[in-house]
């Protein structure tokens, strides 16, 4: 992560608000200069910035419009002024990294991972008897870490890692923060799936059959350096942790994914975040029917938000713990799998794929159901094997600068 990136990670405890009631004419007019210099104490200080400051603080009156124009209209959800007031267009891509191009897209059927568990898409998915609300938070305690991947696409790496976490210590109650370093060094795209890899985007997918052959060390133990090098991308650690397979679900439907979050854990999910860098709090519902799915996260729950009236889904961002609802948002949930469905017109969009289709079908709220998947880790014996070598590392390190 860039000096850049630590910086406005540090800094994001200071966000302004502005009340629903101010009419966007009215708030233009009394936006002063000293308004935005005070932002940007708080979100630039120290930062060395190619973007002049006339266009940084266009940017900023900009998005202060669009945030009081939003929060008079007394929607589900609210918007506020946050570190992305100011990035351009640009930056603001650059917060995402997923394209659905390639992968199990691909109008080749060679490319299907063959690591991967293909559930029955066409079981009848009983949800009438599941958990009226669920929530994962409530299970684990390392594993609520909040990810931040600044200014580098690699959500992708993100959630995939957020989600081994996750069902690391709910199927074994050991709870290690991962190297999600790692796996953006590491893993391979060649066929530029999602991206070209790296922090130019890549999938869940990927890093679970990564993870799966050559494990996932502890944070703790691995440092961007290491993971670069090619011995290190090429052995496994002796502390890594092993991914025994990955689930695919099948593509748009709620059901299954409903299902997965209530019997199974945590899933990696996609959708298209373009509207969502502004989001404060409440159940977000603003994309179309037709989404195009450019960012990936981590689906930890669901429920019924009891203001509002709307299902929802619970979702950890990789967007820092100071972002929306302590760096999760909920994002509206339909009852039926048909109930919200359009296309994504751009799956190739900025990335060069050999093979995809011009057109993928979507369905959820900004696309949500149309990709999960979700990590099987190894046996009990073999995390616990990982914990005992964190520890030893710890320890030695204590040691050593003692």
């Amino acid at each position: 992560m860039t000096s850049r990136c630590i910086l406005l990670a540090s800094l994001l405890c200071c966000t302004f608000h502005f009340s629903a009631g101010v009419r966007s004419a009215t708030f233009t007019a009394t936006l002063s200069s000293n308004t935005y210099d005070e932002f940007r104490l708080v979100h630039r200080a120290g930062i060395v910035d190619s973007v002049s400051y006339l266009e940084r603080h266009a940017l900023f009156k900009a998005s202060a419009v669009e945030v009081a124009a939003h929060n008079s209209q007394r929607k589900s959800w609210t918007k506020k002024l946050n570190h992305f007031a100011d990035y351009t267009s640009d930056e603001l891509r650059s917060s995402l990294g997923y394209k659905r191009a390639g992968g199990r897209w691909s109008q080749s059927s060679a490319v299907s991972s063959f690591l991967a568990t293909h559930t029955d898409e066409g079981q009848i998915i009983d949800v009438s008897s599941l958990a009226k609300h669920v929530d994962w938070r409530s299970k684990m305690n390392v594993s609520n870490f909040v990810h931040n991947q600044g200014g580098c696409g690699s959500c992708w790496a993100h959630a995939a890692v957020g989600a081994m976490e996750a069902h690391a210590e709910i199927s074994t109650g050991i709870g290690t923060k991962l190297s999600t370093q790692s796996i953006i060094d590491c893993t391979a795209n060649p066929r530029h799936c999602g991206g070209t890899g790296g922090c130019q985007g890549a999938t869940a997918e990927l890093a679970f059959e990564h993870a799966k052959h050559f494990g996932i060390p502890p944070m703790a133990s691995t440092t961007a350096v290491e993971a670069a090098d090619s011995d290190g991308c090429s052995q496994a650690k002796p502390d890594a942790m092993k991914l025994h397979s990955f689930v695919r679900l099948p593509e748009n439907k709620g059901s299954y994914l409903l299902h997965a979050l209530a019997t199974t854990g945590p899933v990696a999910v996609s959708l298209d975040a373009s509207e969502l860098h502004s989001y404060d709090t409440g159940v977000f519902s603003g994309c179309g029917k037709d989404s195009i799915i450019n960012h990936a996260v981590l689906a930890v729950g669901y429920g019924l938000d009891t203001k509002s009236g709307k299902l929802y889904w619970t979702i950890r961002n990789s967007w820092g713990q100071h972002w929306g609802e302590d760096g999760h948002f909920r994002i509206q949930r339909h009852e039926s799998d048909e109930a919200y469905c359009g296309t994504d017109v751009k799956p190739q969009d900025g990335v060069a794929c050999e093979d995809h289709p011009d057109t993928v079908p979507v369905c959820g709220m900004c696309g949500i159901t149309a990709d999960s998947s979700y990590p099987i880790m190894s046996s009990g014996a073999a995390l616990a094997q990982v914990k005992a070598s964190t520890r030893k590392l710890k320890l030695s390190r204590t040691q050593g600068s003692a």
